[in-house]
């Protein structure tokens, strides 16, 4: 903000301006918020050609006195002509009378104080008449300056904000949408202008008027005048830093007005907030939206060639079509916890409605993991297999074991393209929220079970029969036939084998989805989508390496009676994943074997609960080189099972059950002994 002058006494007894160290304008700086002819500048003549030649006269100055003389005879034969107007005027106009005497005596001292007054730039001047502005409630603005001969400014005029009119073509609603904003000009008189006196190298006061014909603002609504309100560079520097950061720019605002402790002393108001952002993003984007987007990735690649990944593609009209990235420590991550990735796209992320697209999955720390970012055009399914391509060529071929995906149809062609070998579920949250909106709500637990309940996929499809009999109706029939073929990709029964870290749903891609819709929308640009997401990315990986310090600087406590278990399991696995394992050494804890069964080369446990033996589980397993081993092994995995109370048949599967039950019946006739009361 511009820096407040000092003010003095000259040895004349004349006031004048001292220079600043930091002089905030040039005399001979011509530029000014109001150097150019406005549009809203028609104001009457000047009449200071009756004592001067005015601003083109280079070798003459104001003669101060006389005007001032002048000036005071006009003054008192104002003040005798009102007070011979009306003889008769009672007690209260007296008194009215002398409160007006007052206040033309005061404004008459301070016309003789700032008509004495030098200052040694024109910048000086300004701040002295702003600051006057101030403390009586208005708002200036600086007019078109006049040069001599030499090009040198000879004078300025600064103005009350409401000096002028408006064209009469700026007031009319012909050709127009938008309503007309409001008029702010009123021809306010009100002025200062100051001449430069070359000789002594000043500048002086040659006129000033301070009779207003507008209402003065109140002291608290001052800072909410133009020229009340400027930003520093340390706060433009902290805005543009807090920006970039992702704070809202109203809350900018509210950390400001917390500082200052009032919003009258900041010098600024939100909406300058939000020109001063919008301003420094259009620099940023001058070149395009899109080219800006592309050359940031390209000077991040240059900065690390082996490592980052990026690729775009453009239409036939050079528009950017698709871009893909991801850095190194996405690559990395990928390679560590890329078992399982979720893929989903989002919408109104941007001001061209282009759907922003995440790779995500889960780290060791059960915490969402970013392997790559997309932006794309359209979500056909040449763009999404042109953008698994990519993806698989980021990460060295490899693939996941498997996939999570809402059920667009594009998408779901896309991966039996790419990835044809990988297991694919559909997003049961979405397969939740459709349910809903097509079943009637008495069907909705009967096809959760469907949803969830792993059984034979023979026994899948008799209860499918079922329930679509039950069930089906001419509004649903449509919708049951399509999940029907879909089947696969949803049911518990077919996804059994896959492997899928525990999740069901898309929901560590929605969660990075809300993170950055926290900063963005739908009129916002792709530079601010990569800048946003960068910032989301740090959050993440802020989060994972507290989580790796407090892994390896704290374990935790056994609580089970399995202590042994419990101390390398906290020395070997991440806290998150440990709480998991002892939750189901808790459980186990629960279980006793009721009965065993041996026979050739395996044995079969009966497992029950300790406080109730209603529900018993049967577990078959074979040794291995190491039975001891295999055994533990095998009671952890029947406890945990059972727990969750899957049949036998559902742990091993179909075939091999009935394999394995084919085979002990034949050992029972071999053996006849064992197996007998």
């Amino acid at each position: 903000m511009e820096k407040e002058s000092a003010f003095g006494r000259d040895e004349n007894d004349t006031d004048k301006v001292t220079k600043t160290d930091n002089e905030n304008l040039n005399e001979d700086d011509e530029s000014s918020d109001n150097d150019s002819v406005s549009s809203y500048d028609i104001l009457p003549p000047d009449d200071f050609h009756n004592n001067e030649h005015g601003a083109n006269s280079e070798n003459k100055d104001v003669d101060v006195d006389n005007v001032q003389h002048s000036w005071q005879e006009s003054f008192a034969d104002n003040l005798s002509q009102e007070e011979s107007d009306d003889p008769s005027v009672d007690h209260d106009e007296g008194e009215i009378d002398i409160e007006e005497a007052q206040r033309q005596q005061k404004m008459l001292e301070t016309y003789w104080k700032v008509m004495a007054m030098t200052f040694r730039s024109q910048g000086d001047a300004y701040i002295f008449y702003n600051n006057h502005a101030r403390e009586h409630g208005f708002s200036i603005r600086k007019q078109k300056v006049k040069r001599g001969a030499s090009g040198m400014i000879r004078y300025r005029r600064f103005l009350c904000s409401r000096a002028g009119r408006r064209q009469s073509k700026f007031i009319t609603m012909e050709g127009r949408k938008r309503r007309l904003r409001p008029e702010t000009r009123c021809d306010c008189s009100a002025h200062m202008m100051v001449k430069l006196d070359r000789e002594r190298g000043v500048w002086f006061v040659a006129s000033f008027v301070d009779d207003h014909n507008h209402a003065m603002a109140r002291p608290d609504e001052v800072c909410l005048l133009w020229s009340h309100r400027r930003i520093g560079d340390g706060q433009r520097a902290e805005i543009l830093a807090m920006e970039a950061a992702g704070i809202r720019k109203h809350i900018i605002m509210d950390n400001f007005i917390s500082r200052y402790g009032s919003y009258d002393k900041c010098g600024l108001i939100r909406r300058d907030i939000y020109n001063l952002c919008c301003r420094e993003k259009m620099k940023l984007i001058a070149k395009g939206d899109a080219e800006t987007a592309v050359g940031i990735m390209r000077s991040r690649k240059e900065k690390d060639p082996e490592f980052f990944f990026f690729e775009y593609v453009r239409d036939k009209e050079g528009r950017l079509k698709s871009m893909f990235w991801c850095d190194a420590q996405s690559r990395r991550d990928y390679q560590d916890y890329g078992d399982v990735v979720v893929f989903d796209s989002t919408y109104k992320m941007n001001r061209y409605g282009m759907p922003f697209v995440p790779f995500v999955g889960v780290n060791n720390h059960r915490c969402t993991t970013v392997f790559g970012c997309a932006i794309i055009a359209d979500e056909t399914e040449g763009t999404y297999v042109w953008l698994l391509q990519t993806f698989m060529k980021a990460n060295c071929q490899v693939k996941p074991k498997s996939i999570i995906t809402d059920s667009d149809a594009a998408m779901i062609r896309a991966i039996r393209t790419v990835l044809s070998d990988v297991f694919h579920r559909l997003c049961s949250w979405h397969i939740e929220k459709n349910m809903q909106r097509h079943l009637h709500y008495k069907s909705l637990d009967e096809f959760r079970s469907l949803l969830y309940y792993a059984t034979s996929q023979a026994n899948f499809e008799q209860r499918w029969k079922a329930f679509y009999d039950k069930w089906k109706t001419d509004r649903t029939e449509e919708w049951l036939d399509r999940m029907y073929r879909k089947r696969r990709l949803w049911a518990a029964s077919y996804l059994s084998d896959g492997f899928f870290l525990g999740m069901r749903s898309n929901q560590r891609s929605e969660s990075l989805n809300s993170c950055l819709h926290l900063h963005l929308d739908y009129g916002m640009t792709i530079v601010d989508l990569v800048v946003h997401y960068e910032n989301c990315i740090v959050r993440l990986r802020e989060n994972e390496a507290y989580d790796d310090c407090e892994a390896f600087q704290k374990e935790p406590p056994s609580v089970t009676k399995y202590k042994a278990l419990e101390e390398h399991a906290a020395k070997v696995f991440t806290p998150a994943n440990f709480y998991i394992l002892q939750d189901d050494l808790h459980k186990m804890g629960q279980l006793e074997i009721f009965e065993t069964l041996v026979g050739i080369g395996r044995q079969t446990f009966m497992v029950t609960w300790k406080d109730n033996h209603k529900f018993r589980y049967n577990v078959v397993y074979e040794p291995a080189n190491d039975p001891f081993l295999f055994d533990e092994l095998m009671k952890c995995l029947d406890n945990i099972i059972a727990q969750k109370k899957i049949s036998e048949e559902e742990l091993i599967g179909s075939r091999r059950y009935a394999m394995l039950k084919k085979e002990a019946s034949q050992a029972q006739q071999v053996e006849p002994g064992i197996g007998d009361p």
